[in-house]
């Protein structure tokens, strides 16, 4: 609540089943695409390992799987230092995976 209070979140994904591709696009608008920058997720050594012995491909890993990641958070960009403040006093473990685009409703992972 704290987040919500001092940041003005605009949106909240839990990433369960159906991953990020499923999830995100739920708390956006319309007219709003997500970019999220695969090398900013820290994925869980279990996926990998998942990927490479099932032969997955990252693009259905991500689309099944929520690859570590329990929520996203949308704030706007001038928020976003004191979104992973606020987060990381509250003893959570924060990092920025991506941002907002124009753009048809949905997902891009890059």
């Amino acid at each position: 609540m704290n987040l919500i209070s001092t940041t003005g979140v605009n949106g909240i994904a839990h990433i369960t089943g159906g991953g990020y591709y499923e999830n995100i696009p739920r708390m956006l608008p319309q007219g709003v695409r997500a970019v999220i920058e695969r090398n900013a997720v820290p994925v869980l050594p279990i996926f990998d390992l998942i990927k490479n012995v099932g032969n997955i491909p990252e693009d259905d890993m991500f689309s099944t799987f929520n690859m570590g990641t329990g929520l996203c958070i949308a704030v706007s960009p001038d928020k976003a230092d004191e979104a992973l403040r606020v987060l990381e006093q509250a003893g959570e473990k924060a990092v920025i995976i991506g941002h907002t685009v124009s753009g048809d409703k949905g997902v891009d992972i890059c």
